[in-house]
């Protein structure tokens, strides 16, 4: 009897020590597990410092440079790579940071173009290359796209209203508002490919749902943040070419520079003849100034990564009656924020998103 109580005890103290060792395994590992959740979140935070430190240098640049020239032309006054101009690098040796810095006033307002300029650049990308440009082929892609953002149900010549988006495999319905991405395209007629109606779709995506060369032109040129007149020193070259015309000539000249032997790179004024020509041609309403910018921040440590982005306005892009579009007031400054005369004004801001617009 006492060697089979002695034995039940062994057992007992055997299973117990089995318990409490996987007891402790199991608690070692939500340890470690709770340890690389609050390390990854201090990492994250740190990259966050370092991103919007990375703005400020941005925007102390940007400043700088309008205090000292009075106008930003364009990224080749030296405001285009602010930590070289800074000489700026992270505390940390480990850190790597980059700042893209693009004019966004360098694009056309997509709300402001008109239907006569929008039609012909339709027209000009459903073109063949070297080929006859037929106004009417714009003009379908015109219809829907002003469809698709009126809040009736009347349907234009060549558009698309509720009734043809119900009937899709997958149904929708028209958002009655403007469009406010360029990702949203690819819900409008004749923008995404369409295999029943391959002759009059896919001017913006491809059958694969890739970007066509359209959409990275049309993306590189349009905006829906700037509101003003295009900077043409920071115009893509694709619209500038829209800008002149059929005048291959004058396109040649403007991507030369300015008139005159100034020795700058970029046009200072409006009253040069070659862009005084180019005003002739369209609608679209022209300048030599930056005042609107996109500002995208990339840091990384290691295998984390963090991204910052950022429109900025200048006080000379935000007179309140032009933004956000018809209807929306722009919320004044306060009083504090008119003392210290802050240069810039944020139009968005943005952490770690996938962007669109």
């Amino acid at each position: 009897m006492i060697v089979k109580k002695r034995g039940s005890i062994l057992v007992f103290i055997l299973a117990l020590i089995v318990l409490l060792s996987v007891l402790c395994m199991r608690l070692m590992q939500e340890t470690v597990q709770e340890l690389r959740h609050v390390s990854q979140f201090h990492r994250r935070d740190d990259l966050r410092m370092h991103a919007y430190s990375a703005l400020d240098v941005a925007v102390g640049a940007l400043n700088e440079f309008m205090m000292l020239e009075k106008t930003l032309y364009a990224p080749s006054q030296g405001w285009g790579d602010p930590l070289s101009y800074a000489e700026i690098t992270p505390l940390d040796s480990r850190v790597q940071w980059s700042i893209s810095l693009i004019d966004e006033s360098g694009k056309v307002p997509i709300s402001a173009i008109s239907e006569k300029d929008l039609v012909s650049l339709f027209a000009i990308m459903r073109a063949e290359e070297d080929s006859l440009v037929n106004e009417d082929d714009g003009q379908l892609f015109y219809d829907t796209l002003m469809d698709w953002q009126d809040a009736d149900e009347e349907e234009r010549d060549e558009g698309a209203e509720d009734g043809f988006y119900e009937d899709l495999e997958i149904p929708y319905f028209t958002p009655g508002k403007k469009i406010e991405n360029f990702e949203e395209f690819r819900m409008v007629k004749g923008f995404a490919y369409d295999a029943d109606e391959p002759e009059e779709s896919g001017l913006f995506y491809s059958e694969n749902g890739s970007e066509t060369i359209h959409m990275k032109n049309f993306r590189d040129s349009f905006s829906f943040f700037h509101n003003g007149p295009v900077n043409i020193n920071t115009a893509s070259s694709y619209l500038v070419k829209f800008l002149c015309g059929d005048d291959d000539g004058l396109y040649d000249e403007i991507l030369s520079g300015p008139s005159g032997s100034s020795g700058d790179p970029f046009f200072k004024s409006m009253n040069d003849p070659k862009l005084a020509q180019m005003r002739n041609n369209r609608s679209i309403s022209t300048s030599t100034t930056a005042t609107v910018f996109r500002v995208l921040i990339t840091v990384n440590k290691g295998k984390a990564n963090f991204q910052l982005h950022a429109i900025l306005a200048s006080g000379k892009a935000m007179q309140p009656s032009q933004q956000g579009g018809k209807g929306k007031v722009q919320k004044p400054r306060s009083q504090q924020n008119s003392k210290i005369r802050y240069p810039f004004r944020v139009l968005s801001i943005r952490e770690n998103e996938n962007l669109v617009d």
